[in-house]
């Protein structure tokens, strides 16, 4: 299991819209996810990550311009959401 936080920055202004693109391609293909914010994180098997983290690029980047900051890691904990706690 991994887990990937995301930010999303708009270069054309439309920070929200562009946001929600990202976000509703995450949501359509079923992905977990804690949003704050100032950043997502999603959590799941790489083979299911990796597909919805590149439709959700895609999706967002056909519309906006945009810069796509992740980091992910296999050892940080899991949102508190994902751990049962909140």
């Amino acid at each position: 299991m991994i887990s990937v936080q995301i930010s999303v920055f708009a270069l054309d202004g439309n920070l929200r819209e562009a946001v929600h693109a990202y976000l509703d391609s995450l949501d359509a293909a079923g992905i977990d996810r804690d949003t704050g914010t100032m950043s997502t994180v999603v959590w799941g098997e790489p083979e299911v990550l990796w597909p919805a983290l590149e439709a959700a690029y895609a999706q967002v980047s056909a519309r906006h311009p945009v810069v796509v900051h992740t980091s992910m890691s296999n050892a940080s904990p899991l949102p508190a959401r994902a751990a049962g706690r909140r």
